[in-house]
């Protein structure tokens, strides 16, 4: 059957073009995103602000979990935290001309650490309220804020970019923390002797552990987007090449009838169809491949130049993202083909002989019960699983996949009827024919339909539902508030006025299944319960627990909680309180100030602002501007996979409709004959195909509008009452396009065909 196979690919290349683009643009989507993935895990840091350091000594900065302690299978989890431990003042003593650095916001470092990149000492600042600017960030007179304190740029000298303050500045912003001791002129054991087993001496590239890293954050969000567009690749592509094959055994009933007329067995038929899978899969692997690796550096400079990457982020060659995309390129051909294998090795000679002019039911029981399944196991997902703030918007694609993919088995059923109700508004003869054609030709309009419902159902789902979670989530944080203003950027080291509490925001790890898991932690002044409406205040000692976090972990009040600090100091307090159950904090711990960072992030005011130092935003404004470029990039992610679905859908719907323009040319020849005009044939067929687009988006519209239904109980327990937003630019762009597209794509087809005569196109052999 391979040979058969081949020879049926090169006879009907144009039935199965569809199949290699979309196969092709997969597997060059999983390619490209593969060596963009693995150029974002790939090979460590080098060092760059201690190049020239020759041991770097710094704090701890793991948390190490023992699993099953005492057991033969005793094993260890190791998680990195953001920050690492404050070192001592006095190993500064023990280390001659080492140089203790601290590392402040916006790049800022004592002007003593200038030393390490060999500068003049003459050229550092002299007054507290004075900078020197190394690199080209910064001008001579640009006025810059450094944790509230502004600081005017007197210089500018050369090295890695920079902010140097005064080391007397430098210690009063950090609260007197050295974050690391650079040493020259030691080795590592000598430094090791001096400062003993606590801290980390760190040599060779482990310098770079030592510093900030402020690009891991962006790679993570890479990462992220990449696997989610990859994800959502894989999807798509198996149901255009589902849909495909399905099409082209349906039109070639005739010829598997032949085939089974002359001794094949089904599972030869079965064969014939893998085996032309297999084929088209092949080769657009490797066409797929090649593409790849000739995307992915430009797509790494797009990631850069979009904010979600770091700057001079590349891809290069490595073979294992090669050979998993053409892996995954051959398995998503075979697992859209294994249908339509199953059902072409099924069918009997003579009863396909019997029935080949005809559309056979295509509601199958395997289509009911896996249609079934996915609405099932989409309604238990949006009911049981818990709504909390952004990390539902996850749970509303992973939702939204399943319920189009339920919706999208039933086709079939709902599609040609959806399509023949979107047309009786219309009148005259032409649309008559429209509607009745969209409704009979049960294939072709639900071929139509299914690729639109998808791409559609996954704008309309997920940018509506991520835009609905976070207005209720920036709602309850602010409905939380009690107080008049929030100050923010406050200056560092001035005590709030009476009454006024100051908040800092950060993380604390929690050991949660056996891992050190990050949770939002809120460090606050005494009086939170003044100017925000809380349950319990933490004090000394103490911790408030959200509600979602409490349950996970069994904590009750009274209870003691051990936790880590972002610099992985353990601490164990007591449960003062545990939250109600809420959007904003329900995953999150409030922890007296006495533990956090030292500088505010915010200051929340119990009374007027007149004399407040900085800026002053209300409630609502300050929580929508917290969370304002995650938003920004979780839009532009959402974009990005819309448009890789939007490509597909455009691939889909011109495949089907020019096969299916093909399949119907005698039908066209005998309009021809009876007297209907080419105008009037070219209205009915974009007519038709109109209305398929139309019942694709009602139903995508259906998907969406019950996903955000089914959302809101979930919202208003958090503690809202919020109302759907839906961001109507782009999800009716969205429409507008696969609605232009399934209009052209039927039009061009039927016009070329109609410049055949039509006697010539009655002869055509089905």
């Amino acid at each position: 059957m391979t040979g058969i196979a081949l020879q049926t690919v090169r006879a009907r290349w144009t039935s199965f073009a569809g199949v290699f683009v979309a196969v092709g643009l997969g597997v060059c989507l999983l390619a490209t995103t593969g060596l963009t993935l693995a150029e974002s895990v790939g090979g460590g840091r080098r060092p760059v602000w201690y190049e020239r350091a020759d041991v770097v000594v710094a704090g701890q900065n793991s948390i190490t979990v023992v699993v099953d302690a005492g057991r033969e299978d005793e094993y260890t989890s190791t998680t990195e935290t953001q920050r690492s431990r404050p070192l001592p003042a006095d190993l500064l003593a023990r280390l001659p001309g080492a140089v203790a650095d601290r590392w402040l916001p916006g790049g800022a470092h004592p002007w003593s650490a200038a030393a390490l990149h060999d500068l003049p000492a003459g050229d550092g600042p002299v007054r507290d309220d004075e900078a020197v600017a190394g690199g080209a960030g910064h001008r001579v007179g640009e006025r810059v804020r450094v944790l509230g304190r502004e600081f005017t740029v007197v210089g500018t000298v050369g090295g890695p970019a920079a902010l140097y303050l005064t080391d007397r500045a430098a210690e009063q912003l950090s609260g007197g923390r050295i974050d690391a001791i650079a040493v020259r002129g030691m080795s590592a054991g000598q430094v090791r002797a001096a400062v003993g087993d606590g801290p980390r001496v760190l040599t060779g590239d482990a310098r770079a552990s030592a510093e900030p890293d402020p690009d891991a954050d962006l790679l993570a969000v890479a990462a992220s987007l990449m696997g989610t567009t990859a994800g959502v690749a894989a999807f798509v592509a198996v149901f255009v090449v589902a849909g495909t094959f399905a099409f082209a055994v349906a039109q070639r009933r005739r010829e598997l009838a032949l085939l089974r007329a002359a001794g094949a067995t089904p599972r030869q038929v079965r064969r014939l169809v893998l085996g032309e899978a297999l084929v088209v899969g092949a080769v657009a692997g490797v066409a797929g491949c090649g593409a790849g690796l000739l995307a992915a550096p430009p797509f790494a400079h797009f990631l850069a130049r979009s904010g979600f990457a770091p700057a001079g982020f590349t891809a290069g060659f490595v073979w294992w993202p090669l050979l998993a995309a053409f892996g995954t390129g051959l398995l998503v051909a075979l697992a859209g083909a294994a249908v339509a294998a199953r059902r072409a090795g099924r069918v009997r000679p003579i009863e396909a002989l019997r029935e080949a002019a005809a559309e056979r039911r295509v509601m199958t029981a395997g289509r009911w019960v896996f249609g079934l399944a996915f609405l099932g196991g989409a309604a238990a997902l949006l009911i049981w699983a818990p709504v909390d703030g952004p990390q539902t918007i996850a749970l509303v694609l992973l939702d939204a996949q399943l319920a189009l993919t339920g919706i999208a088995l039933f086709a079939p059923l709902l599609a040609p009827r959806a399509a023949w109700l979107a047309g009786l508004p219309l009148p005259g003869v032409t649309a008559a024919l429209a509607r009745d054609g969209a409704r009979t030709a049960v294939r072709r309009t639900a071929s139509t339909v299914a690729p639109i419902l998808v791409t559609a159902g996954i704008a309309a789902t997920t940018l509506a539902g991520t835009a609905t979670v976070w207005q209720a989530t920036a709602q309850a944080s602010a409905n939380r508030l009690t107080a008049t203003g929030v100050l923010v950027d406050p200056p560092a080291g001035r005590a709030p006025d009476a009454g006024d509490v100051p908040v800092a925001r950060s993380v604390v790890y929690v050991n949660q299944d056996d891992y050190a898991e990050p949770f939002d932690a809120i460090f606050a002044g005494p009086g939170l319960g003044r100017v925000m409406r809380v349950s319990a205040e933490p004090a000394e000692g103490s911790v408030v627990v959200g509600h979602g976090l409490a349950a996970s972990m069994g904590w009750r009040p009274g209870s003691t909680a051990r936790l880590w600090l972002a610099d992985s100091t353990p601490v164990s307090l007591r449960v003062g309180g545990v939250l109600e159950p809420s959007l904003d904090l329900d995953d999150s711990v409030l922890l007296p100030w006495s533990l956090g960072p030292g500088h505010a992030d915010a200051v929340y005011l119990s009374g007027p602002a007149g004399g407040a130092q900085g800026s002053v935003l209300t409630p609502v404004a300050y929580f929508a501007g917290l969370d304002a470029k995650q938003r920004r990039m979780n839009d532009l992610a959402l974009l990005t996979v819309l448009g890789m679905a939007l490509l597909y859908t455009t691939i889909a719907i011109a495949n089907t409709l020019v096969m299916a323009t093909a399949d119907r040319a005698r039908d066209l020849a005998v309009l021809r004959l009876a007297g209907t005009t080419p105008r009037q044939i070219l209205a009915m067929v974009g007519i038709e195909a109109v209305l398929a687009a139309v019942a694709g988006i009602v139903l995508a519209g259906a998907v969406a509008g019950g996903t955000l239904l089914a959302l809101l109980p979930g919202l208003r327990a958090g503690g809202v009452g919020p109302a759907p937003v839906v961001p109507w630019t782009p999800v009716l762009a969205v429409a507008a396009v696969c609605t232009v597209v399934a209009l052209v794509a039927a039009l061009v087809p039927a016009a070329v065909a109609l410049r055949t005569p039509a006697a010539r196109m009655a002869a055509v052999r089905e």
